[in-house]
C-alpha cells in the first residue's frame, strides 16, 4: 500500500506536508493513489526543477557520515495506520478500566445492601408474626361468638360477627401484602447477591462461602441446635445457588 511521503501525523490528526493543513488521508489521495493528487503533482514538479549548483564541500570523515547505530526506517504502514490502531486501543483500554471500576462499585453496593437487609428485614418478619397472632385472636373471637349465638340477641350477634369478619378480612389482606413485598425484596436482592458471589473476592463474600463448613463444626460442637443448623444451611445454600 503506497502512502504519500508528505503525509504527517500532527497532534490533532493528519497534516499535509506540502500545505501544512489538516487532511483526511482516507477520503483524499494520500493513501493508495497519491500520485494522482493535484497537490502532490504541483509540488513534485517544483521539486524536480534544477537547483542552483552548490559549492563543493570537503568530504566528511566516515564516522560522521555513517551513524553508529542504524535506525530502522519507519514503514508506510506505521506512518499511516499505526496511529489509528493506537487510538482504538487507547479508547478501549480506558473503557475496560471504567467497566472494572463500575463493577467494583456495584459489588460494594450489593454487599452493603444485603448486609442492611439482613438486619432490617427482621422488622417485616416481626410484623408478619404479629399479624398472624392478631388474626388468630380474631378467629378465636369469631368462633366464640358462634358458640354464644343462641344466647345473644340476633341484632347484636350479626353486628359483632360483621365487625369481626371485616377486621379479619383487612388483617389477612395486610398480611398477604407484607408477605408479597417481603418475598419480592428477598428475591430481588438475592439475584444481585448470587451474581456477585460467583465472581467476588471480597473477604465478606468469601466468608459467606465458608459458612457452610463452619455450620457443621458448630453443630458437631453442640453450639447450635439441629433445627437452627437446618434453617441456616438452607438459607446459605439458597444464596450460593
Amino acid at each position: 500500500m503506497s502512502v504519500c511521503p508528505a503525509l504527517r501525523r500532527g497532534e490533532a490528526g493528519f497534516v499535509c506536508g506540502y500545505t501544512n493543513k489538516p487532511i483526511d488521508p482516507f477520503s483524499w489521495y494520500c493513501i493508495g493513489n497519491y500520485a494522482e493528487c493535484p497537490i502532490f503533482i504541483r509540488y513534485s514538479r517544483e521539486e524536480t526543477r534544477p537547483a542552483a549548483p552548490k559549492p563543493e564541500e570537503a568530504p566528511k570523515p566516515l564516522a560522521e557520515v555513517l551513524p553508529l547505530t542504524p535506525e530502522r526506517p519507519e514503514t508506510e504502514f506505521e506512518k499511516a495506520i499505526k496511529p489509528v490502531i493506537d487510538n482504538i486501543v487507547m479508547k478501549y483500554d480506558d473503557l475496560v478500566k471504567k467497566l472494572d471500576d463500575a463493577w467494583k462499585e456495584y459489588e460494594n453496593n450489593v454487599v452493603n445492601a444485603r448486609r442492611q437487609w439482613e438486619v432490617e428485614k427482621m422488622s417485616l418478619l416481626r410484623a408478619q408474626e404479629l399479624l398472624n397472632k392478631t388474626i388468630s385472636d380474631y378467629e378465636k373471637m369469631l368462633a366464640e361468638i358462634e358458640l354464644k349465638k343462641d344466647f345473644i340477641p340476633p341484632d347484636s350477634y350479626q353486628e359483632v360477627k360483621r365487625d369481626l369478619e371485616t377486621k379479619l378480612e383487612t388483617l389477612r389482606g395486610l398480611l398477604d401484602e407484607v408477605k408479597a413485598k417481603y418475598t419480592a425484596l428477598e428475591d430481588g436482592l438475592g439475584v444481585h447477591f448470587r451474581r456477585v458471589l460467583t465472581t467476588s473476592t471480597s473477604a465478606e463474600v468469601i466468608s459467606l462461602k465458608l459458612s457452610l463448613s463452619k455450620l457443621e463444626e458448630l453443630l458437631k460442637e453442640g453450639k447450635i441446635s439441629q433445627e437452627t443448623y437446618e434453617k441456616l444451611k438452607k438459607e446459605l445454600e439458597e444464596l450460593l445457588k
